[in-house]
């Protein structure tokens, strides 16, 4: 069974017990109110018979008589006895004659059905003519009330019947309305499935309902999965492209080492020196653009309360200690505590040192500068610089200014890229400025404690 008949079914017999049980209250609580009040317009009719016999019995009057003046239309009086035998019986009916009799020895009111017709009997005890105890019953019709209750009903089931048609017709749009998004969602997502290109639902913006957040939800996961795709087919065209040389420097002197690498020791060494390199270098490439390939590098970011300066001094004492490079610092306020993550940001500081170790012969200074706001850290070289046309493409994956010169530094162009995702992550910006031939300065710019702050305020 789908999901439209489903819908159907489950309104539809809902409904149907709904009004069922709706109707059915209303019909109880209308019968009995029609019952109660012809009960008690009969016992109030039987008080003032059972108060003129009396007085009749006690001034030997006819009662017959007295009985016939107080008969109901469609009704019957009768006196019985203790021995449930009738004295006296006064209708105009002769089949109600036939009724059974019941005595009852204290006022008695009931609803009888005889023959499928109903019948308000009321019994009060009385004084007969010789001094006995007996039963004075008014027995009266209720035809017409049964006539009104079968009207009613018949009233409750045609609009029983004129409310489920419609609601038949408005849950069948219903389900419409509710499956169609649903119908265009498989239907898309088969089509995703059967070509192999992302597609998109059509959504209508009037409405901003369940429905439309659903579609507006799976057209975000497309946004994700072919921005995922994408990033794949990039590693793998990247991959594949920049490993290509290392790859071929490797297989050329394993040829090498071969042939002639038993026989010429020199050739050994520099085999062995060259497959190293390539080796190593091949590593920190692979790395670097799995890095790259993942997008949730801000959800993996462990912030906490760091020395922008003590950060920046450590990592620049590795690279005067490796590199033997002489690093100034000059310093613009008195704190610079920032709310980030320090192995991360350790990572771009020693990305920019690198570059400006590898660009640059003269010494490297690191400007740090306070605001109210943020802090912000230059990394300064009078290196080779970058040329203006140059500067836009800098943070593309494997750009290279001077291949031939990046090969020699063993730059691979995916370190400005790292650094700029990691600095974005953080809510930053990073900026570049250079001349060509006098050095290139790079300003990266954190903000000190907002996000913890507004943290705080909603938590």
């Amino acid at each position: 069974m789908n999901l439209k008949r489903k819908i159907l079914l489950f309104s539809s017999v809902w409904l149907v017990i709904m009004l069922l049980l709706i109707n059915g209250s209303i019909f109880l609580l209308f019968q009995k109110i029609i019952y109660d009040n012809e009960t008690n317009r009969v016992t109030e009719h039987t008080r003032a018979v059972v108060a003129a016999t009396n007085h009749a019995v006690a001034e030997g009057a006819d009662i017959r008589a007295l009985l016939r003046a107080y008969l109901p239309p469609k009704g019957m009086i009768r006196i019985i006895t203790d021995e449930t035998t009738s004295v006296l019986t006064i209708s105009k009916e002769g089949y109600m004659q036939q009724l059974p009799t019941e005595y009852q020895n204290q006022q008695f009111v009931a609803i009888r059905t005889f023959d499928q017709i109903p019948y308000a009997v009321v019994s009060f005890p009385i004084i007969w003519t010789d001094g006995s105890v007996m039963m004075l019953e008014v027995t009266e019709i209720l035809e017409d009330s049964k006539n009104t209750m079968q009207t009613l009903l018949v009233v409750l089931l045609v609009a029983t019947v004129i409310v489920l048609l419609p609601a038949l017709l408005f849950g069948n749009m219903l389900s419409k309305l509710i499956l169609t998004p649903i119908k265009k969602l498989t239907s898309t997502m088969k089509q995703i499935q059967t070509t192999g290109n992302y597609k998109k639902l059509e959504l209508d913006t009037s409405s901003k309902d369940e429905l439309y957040i659903m579609g507006d939800t799976f057209n975000q996961m497309i946004d994700i999965l072919e921005q995922n795709y994408q990033k794949q087919q990039q590693f793998v065209s990247d991959a594949s492209h920049e490993l290509k040389t290392p790859l071929t420097v490797i297989e050329s002197y394993a040829n090498m080492l071969k042939r002639w690498g038993k026989k010429k020791p020199e050739l050994l060494d520099e085999s062995v020196d060259a497959i190293y390199t390539e080796a190593v270098r091949m590593k920190e490439m692979t790395e670097q653009m799995l890095q790259l390939a993942t997008d949730n590098i801000q959800q993996l970011l462990d912030k906490k309360e760091i020395d922008l300066l003590a950060m920046t001094k450590q990592v620049s004492q590795h690279i005067q200690i490796t590199f033997e490079r002489e690093v100034l610092f000059v310093e613009k306020g008195a704190s610079f505590i920032i709310w980030a993550d320090e192995n991360k940001l350790k990572q771009v500081v020693y990305i920019l040192l690198d570059n400006a170790r590898k660009y640059s012969k003269d010494h490297i200074t690191i400007q740090l500068e306070e605001t109210s706001q943020s802090c912000s850290i230059s990394i300064i070289d009078n290196g080779i610089g970058i040329p203006t046309a140059d500067l836009e493409k800098i943070y593309n994956r494997f750009y290279r200014v001077d291949k031939a010169r990046a090969r020699e530094t063993g730059g691979v162009g995916l370190g400005l890229s790292i650094a700029k995702k990691i600095v974005e992550a953080h809510k930053g910006q990073i900026e570049i400025s250079s001349i060509e031939g006098k050095g290139t300065t790079v300003t990266v710019t954190i903000p000190k404690q907002v996000e913890r702050v507004v943290n705080s305020i909603d938590s």
